[in-house]
């Protein structure tokens, strides 16, 4: 028999029932006295256990790679996709309704460069209608219409992320 031919053999071969029953030689030799008798059938299981894996080891990283290719890599670790994406999870998302979210960072008190910054950056992003930003309590406030927000597959996301987050 040649080395293809054996792998063959062994993948095509169905190891459920040598795994059941190496299991419950296993199960029952505990209540033996002779330890050899559950060794082996231990042995046996974990042999029959591990070519069974070899064996489902293809489909599995197969099914994988089709829902890392349909959710997209980034989804399925759930990390930031963009700078806005990645700012928003740096806040807390105090309170949101559709339309109206408010955003505190204590990075933000007291440091009027940095508000300035994260006002421009907002007020760049055309479907947000209103931003203001707090030096003294680290608040935002953004404003937007939901139905044009959500024409942006980016900005859907991370209102998705905030509905989800928010305090209250």
């Amino acid at each position: 028999m040649e080395k293809k031919d054996i792998k063959d053999f062994i993948k095509d071969t169905p190891l459920s029932v040598p795994m059941g029953l190496a299991a419950l030689g296993t199960a029952v030799s505990l209540w033996c006295s002779n330890k050899r008798i559950h060794a082996l059938c231990g042995m046996v299981w974990l042999g029959v256990s591990a070519v069974h894996t070899w064996q489902h080891c293809g489909k599995v990283k197969k099914d994988a790679a089709k829902v890392v290719e349909k959710m997209g890599i980034m989804d399925v670790l759930n990390l930031p996709k963009s700078k806005l994406d990645l700012f928003i999870r740096s806040v807390e998302v105090s309170a949101y309704i559709p339309g109206r979210v408010r955003l505190y960072s204590k990075s933000l008190m007291g440091n009027k460069g940095k508000c300035d910054e994260v006002l421009t950056y907002l007020r760049g992003i055309a479907e947000l209608s209103e931003v203001q930003v707090n030096e003294v309590t680290g608040s935002i406030l953004i404003m937007y219409n939901p139905q044009v927000l959500r024409a942006n597959k980016e900005l859907c996301r991370v209102e998705e992320y905030i509905k989800t987050h928010a305090r209250r």
